[in-house]
């Protein structure tokens, strides 16, 4: 077995919301977050805008256990939502604001939630998924849709939140398990603190520090950075989305000291030939994950900026779990070793039970405070675990220094940009189109190394529609519900499906 990390945490509080709630008494004049307009809040003020939005959705029925849609980019309307869910001891559903059309809709009628929280943008582009749910929209309003600015103004801040236990559901996001098909993956309150908290101990996030938010809270990413920032007593400067011209002038701005996103980010900033390393130079540390870092990214940015690069690694059913060490920080490839309280090993991916030696390439299994209650199906649940160590779906070897290596995925995944792309969900879709018979989705490697992989579809047609289809009549018919990152780019006619 690989050690756990010889650090043990102690931890404060049962939940993120009783941090919050201390923070605001004790420093709540201090500033907590900003965003890319330059507004600004303290930890007291979040608290009671985060308390009034508490207040109107328990007005709208919102209650103990309930579940709250949040379709939205970073904002810091997006933030409270989250806490004002938690005041209540609802569970938030969590949903990439990205995510259209028939995919928006399974994941809403599936989690059922009392209101949706949703930006403008999504409720003009997705009104009629909208239509059969209550809305709160941020920056709009009409016909069914209330106004989050309207019903702050017209709450009050006294909210007191009730009593969560900790294993208690307070975050739903939606990814594939052991299936392979998208579905409820469930957090626990307790995890919403420990694995954030464990997080920022790794990277060493204290009082001082400032932490850019630029990958999306609906992703398990951004929302880490988020909460460690707040857990810890940093600051959080959260934005909409990450350009490469942009996002150097926000870390000069406000002296960003941790910066954490895709590998793809700092390819870009590294290629950027007009930015000036001096933009950058308040970073402590950066860090990349979702995807497989490239050595020349890796070494080519602690080069150019004097800003160690190092990779992390975590699942959306177990937050982050390893970081590699900064005195590895020239060592490429490897994900690093367990942070503060995680317990790892590599176990044969056909038998759990036997232990894997140095060197040898099989599953990693976990075992961490913050691992997820489960899915929402209860099978695929017991699949997911071997007693209680969580089987990741993930391959990886270790060296003599235990240091952890990637070696690919034991589930079918296709990584595109850093998002994780699930065939099983494609192939469902195309399922739905009258000419497919068959169908098998893969990823296809770019000629970008930094895109990753492309989903591409292999279709055998009916009888009766051979001749009558098109590639692109059904790549349009699959592309036309999807996210963008989840588009197929290729549809390959066959008279026999490749192995799957």
């Amino acid at each position: 077995m690989i050690p756990m990390s010889l650090k043990h945490l102690t931890y404060d509080y049962n939940n993120p919301v009783d941090a919050l709630a201390e923070y605001s008494r004790s420093r709540g004049n201090r500033t907590f977050i900003i965003d890319e307009s330059g507004r600004s809040m303290t930890y007291g003020e979040f608290y009671d805008y985060a308390a009034r939005l508490a207040n109107a959705l328990g007005r709208l029925g919102v209650g103990y256990g309930d579940r709250v849609g949040i379709v939205m980019s970073n904002s810091i309307e997006s933030a409270a939502s989250l806490f004002a869910v938690w005041f209540l001891g609802a569970a938030a559903v969590l949903i990439d604001p990205l995510t259209i059309s028939e995919d928006l809709d399974y994941q809403l009628t599936d989690s059922s939630p009392k209101v949706v929280i949703a930006d403008k943008a999504v409720i003009e582009r997705e009104g009629n998924v909208l239509s059969k749910f209550k809305v709160i929209g941020v920056g709009v309003s009409g016909e069914g849709i209330l106004n989050l600015s309207d019903l702050i103004s017209t709450s009050t801040a006294g909210l007191k939140p009730v009593s969560i236990k900790g294993d208690d559901v307070g975050l739903i996001y939606y990814y594939a398990g052991i299936a392979g098909r998208t579905m409820q993956v469930w957090h626990k309150y307790a995890s919403l603190y420990s694995g954030p908290y464990a997080f920022g101990e790794a990277v060493g996030l204290g009082n001082n520090d400032v932490v850019l938010v630029v990958a999306q809270l609906s992703h398990i990413l951004g929302l880490t950075e988020f909460l460690s920032a707040l857990v810890r007593g940093s600051r959080a400067i959260i934005v909409k989305h990450f350009d490469t011209n942009d996002t150097p002038g926000v870390i000069r701005k406000y002296g960003v000291t941790v910066f954490a996103g895709v590998p793809l980010m700092f390819d870009q900033l590294l290629n950027n030939k007009n930015l000036d390393p001096r933009d950058l130079s308040s970073l402590k540390i950066a860090l990349s994950a979702a995807a497989p870092l490239a050595p020349s990214t890796q070494l080519g940015f602690y080069q150019r900026f004097n800003v160690p690069l190092v990779q992390f690694y975590g699942l959306t059913e177990a937050f982050v779990l390893t970081l590699q060490p900064l005195q590895y920080k020239d060592v490429t490839g490897t994900v690093g070793t367990a942070i503060p309280d995680v317990e790892l090993k590599i176990v044969d991916p056909q038998n759990p039970a036997r232990e894997l030696k140095t060197g040898e390439v099989g599953e990693l299994a976990v075992r961490a405070p913050w691992v997820m209650k489960g899915y929402s199906d209860p099978e695929d649940t017991k699949k997911a675990f071997y007693g209680d160590w969580l089987l990741t779906g993930d391959l990886m070897v270790m060296d003599e220094r235990g240091l952890l290596y990637f070696r690919g995925v034991k589930k079918r995944m296709i990584k595109y940009k850093g998002y994780p792309i699930f065939p099983r969900d494609l192939e469902i879709i195309l399922m739905k189109h009258p000419a497919v018979k068959e169908t098998f989705v893969t990823g296809e490697q770019s000629e970008d190394s930094s895109i990753g992989q492309i989903p591409v579809a292999y279709v055998v047609v009916k009888d009766e529609y051979r001749g009558k289809v098109s590639e692109k009549e059904l790549i349009d018919f699959v592309n036309s519900k999807v996210a963008f990152y989840k588009k197929l780019r290729k549809v390959y006619l066959v008279d026999k499906l490749p192995i799957k």
